[in-house]
């Protein structure tokens, strides 16, 4: 019997494993990101107070293909959680269980007996950018988009203005299920006989987690696969039909705090207690940092780089490629925000360190660029899975520029953390020109936060205030704040507002005038990367801020 399942039974039996716990309440979140899965233990106040960690490792696999066993997944699952309890074996139940996963991360799986017929297809996964290419050129899609448009342009409707403009990439779920399917006939049949389910990671750890008994999602979750319609928050039926997807495969949406049913503690490590909130791992960190208020952005600093905006209770887009994402939604009210891609940093820093030895940790790395004063004209673009918007060309991999006899390993590797500053930039300067607002600072969370030469270059690229969230994994508290409104903790969103939060502040006005030079350099090489990897000989919306 596991140390949670005897601080269970003795919770349940009346049974004191400790005087001191036994009114203590907290919330047990599962945090399953892209490179670990975290078991999290959240007080009443709002605050980690215990957390055990798993790593995880995506599959060996061909060129573009980023894959986990589902099984794998939640075993480490499992570990994770028995591992927070062996470490606080004086912990009782939790109040209530939260779920947060890297999003649009998806497998299927038998109807009837739970076993995986796929592997969890990462977002990251760029295998299917033949697939998006071919559905972006299909003349049906064309005419759909060349309609849209015109219908949007005479009425002003958002949604028909937002779906003309919408070209397929890889992030989509539609693309990779589709390119899965055309890869296994034998799949499609089962999904066009019913035989299979279709989750996102959330809707698979809820239901290993629920003993099978619950198959379902959140609006943040389903939005982020790109086959759910955040305009009228039902599946895109449209979409389906055009990737030939069944929509039967695909789980119910609910409110991102709801209740999601009971832990099952024979398959729980035994932990029983409610689960009252799924929602995306983005969006739980825009919670976590209290980002109530349309304007206000976080940047997560992880695997990606994920730079999100609340913008407001109505869904809305950039004309250039930045459409609607649900943020969450509580009682049927929803909160929209957009988002822009780094995709590849803290995996781009292990892979500097490990992979090609660069440095023999990512601190050392971090500390070879602090010995640099500048680049050296060194200019870095940290694209080893393609770059995002404004460009949106996944084919895109890493380049550097300007290397000489006399550059140093040091100016090497302060160039590749201001390309990454310089991709946060411009992904910044592409949401205030699109929706005309203005960024005043940006809140970070993440590992790859504690890198401070990271954090003064970002403040000096985009000339605002960084402020460092005191907690880096911001997303496991934020889903656990979303729990606590479910478990009736809080009353509202403002008495969670009034809880503080000390961030550590960064501003490096004296490095802005440097940043301002060498950023049309910056920019000027991702032109040119774009024409080597394929792309027209003007580089998409290269001369737009």
């Amino acid at each position: 019997m596991t140390i949670a399942r005897l601080a269970g039974l003795c919770y349940y039996c009346g049974m004191d494993s400790t005087d001191s716990r036994r009114d203590f309440r907290w919330i047990l979140t599962i945090d399953a990101g892209g490179s670990g899965i975290r078991a999290t233990a959240v007080n009443t106040d709002g605050q980690a107070f215990a957390m055990f960690r798993r790593k995880l490792s995506p599959l060996p696999g061909p060129d573009g293909a980023v894959e986990f066993d589902p099984e794998t997944v939640w075993t480490i699952v499992l570990e994770a959680t028995e591992g927070l309890f062996r470490e606080h074996p004086d912990l009782g139940q939790p109040d209530a269980v939260a779920v947060t996963v890297q999003r649009a991360t998806f497998c299927l799986w038998e109807e009837g007996t739970g076993k995986p017929v796929t592997k969890l297809i990462s977002w990251s996964d760029v295998r299917s950018m033949e697939t998006a290419a071919g559905m972006n050129r299909s003349l049906v899609w064309r005419i759909i988009r060349l309609a849209a448009g015109i219908a949007g342009r005479i009425s002003g409707n958002a949604f028909l203005r937002t779906a003309s403009m919408l070209r397929f990439t890889t992030v989509h779920v539609s693309c990779r299920l589709k390119a899965l399917l055309d890869r296994n006939p034998a799949i499609r049949e089962a999904c066009r006989d019913g035989s299979l389910r279709f989750g996102t990671l959330d809707t698979w750890l809820l239901y290993r987690m629920s003993g099978g008994r619950q198959w379902v999602t959140d609006t943040s979750n389903a939005a982020a696969t790109g086959l759910y319609n955040p305009f009228k928050l039902k599946w895109n039926r449209l979409f389906c039909w055009l990737f030939d997807i069944p929509v039967s495969i695909l789980p119910p949406v609910r409110d991102s705090i709801d209740d999601f049913g009971t832990t099952d503690p024979e398959v729980f490590v035994g932990v029983q207690a409610p689960v009252k909130a799924l929602v995306g791992d983005q969006m739980a960190a825009l919670f976590g940092h209290r980002c109530f208020d349309p304007g206000e952005v976080k940047v997560s600093k992880g695997s990606g780089s994920f730079v999100t905006i609340n913008v407001g209770s109505r869904p809305r887009f950039s004309p250039r490629g930045l459409f609607p994402l649900i943020a969450w939604s509580i009682q049927g009210k929803v909160t929209y925000m957009l988002e822009g891609q780094v995709a590849s940093v803290g995996t781009l820093i292990n892979w500097l360190s490990s992979e090609i030895g660069f440095a023999d940790s990512p601190e050392e790395l971090d500390a070879l660029a602090e010995e640099a004063a500048d680049s050296g004209g060194v200019i870095f673009l940290p694209t080893p899975l393609g770059i995002r918007f404004p460009y949106f060309r996944s084919g895109m991999r890493c380049a550097v520029f300007g290397l000489g006899l006399g550059t140093k390993r040091s100016q090497i590797a302060r160039a590749m953390y201001e390309g990454i500053a310089f991709r946060v930039r411009e992904i910044i300067q592409g949401i205030e020109k699109d929706l005309g607002v203005e960024v005043r600072q940006l809140k970070v969370d993440g590992g790859v936060s504690r890198s401070t030469i990271l954090m003064r270059l970002l403040s000096a690229s985009c000339g605002i205030p960084v402020l460092r969230s005191p907690e880096l994994e911001l997303s496991s508290v934020g889903a656990a704040c979303m729990a606590g409104l479910g478990a009736l903790w809080w009353s509202s969103e403002d008495e969670l507002r009034d809880i503080p939060l000390q961030y550590e502040v960064f501003s490096n006005p004296r490095e802005e005038e440097l940043f301002d030079r060498e950023y049309p350099r910056w920019r000027l090489a991702v032109h040119l990367a774009h024409r080597y990897s394929g792309g027209s000989r003007r580089c998409p919306n290269f001369t737009d801020t």
